[in-house]
């Protein structure tokens, strides 16, 4: 600025020596003034400029951190989103195997409560009565989870049934009409034999077609059962018992027919 100045000076004394007009020295003065102005402004604008530049690098060193956040955010995504997909796949599959697991259960389970149903009424009274409580494999309301645990619960009483001797006492009806009340002894699910406490009624009971039957015998031998049941219950010493089996039930059938 000063080089600048010195030469105006001279030109402002010079002009005053060749008795330049007062006007010409007020338009100078009015030059240099703007001149100044201007370096001024020039000076301000550069501090501006520096003071934004500054700061516009910080902005945008935050966006390129943002951004590269913003990525690796998105790429995260990505593969969380690829993950859930394959996840989601594999739960389809799931699904589907568990929908046909589930209809072959039930086509099963049907298949499985007719026969259970079908047997019921082949059953000795004492273990028809244990499936009766076990619940009613023909409700329609009984979920599946139901039904399946009635017939696992039913299995099970039939096949302990199956496994021991059993001894109980009920009336049962002669062919006279009345009813006699009698103590049985149960060779599992398939033959049993009764006897009166007074010994006077014998017979055997055997699952058919027709459902369980009591038939009364004369031939046989009442104290034979009654030392059968006596036996089992601990009342006398382990002794042979003799007693028709499977074939009386057989021939009796014939007979019938």
């Amino acid at each position: 600025m000063r080089s600048l100045i010195k030469p105006i000076c001279a030109v402002v004394v010079l002009c005053g020596t060749m008795a330049v007009k007062a006007d010409t020295v007020s338009e100078l003065e009015q030059l240099v003034d703007k001149w100044l102005k201007i370096e001024s402004q020039t000076s301000e604008l550069n501090t501006h400029w520096l003071e934004q530049k500054s700061s516009m690098e910080q902005t945008l060193t935050l966006l390129n951190a943002e951004q590269e956040q913003l990525s690796t955010l998105n790429k995260n995504r990505e593969k969380n989103s690829s993950d859930l997909s394959k996840k989601r796949e594999q739960l389809v599959t799931q699904q589907g195997e568990l929908e046909k697991d589930q209809q072959n259960l039930n086509s099963q389970l049907k298949q499985i409560s007719q026969q259970l149903l079908s047997l019921q009424v082949q059953l000795p009274p004492p273990l028809l009565n244990s499936w009766k409580n076990a619940g009613d494999l023909a409700d329609p309301q009984l979920s599946t989870t139901d039904k399946l645990q009635t017939a696992l619960k039913m299995l099970t009483l039939l096949n302990e049934f199956q496994q021991r001797i059993s001894i109980h006492e009920m009336a049962i009806k002669h062919p006279d009409g009345q009813e006699v009340w009698v103590k049985q002894l149960y060779l599992g699910a398939a033959q049993a034999w009764f006897v009166s406490e007074d010994l006077s009624y014998a017979g055997i009971g055997f699952p058919s077609d027709l459902g369980w039957q009591w038939e009364f015998d004369n031939s046989i031998n009442a104290e034979q059962v009654a030392l059968g049941i006596a036996v089992q219950q601990k009342k006398r010493a382990a002794d042979w018992v003799t007693l028709p089996m499977l074939s009386y039930k057989n021939n009796a059938q014939q007979g019938a027919k």
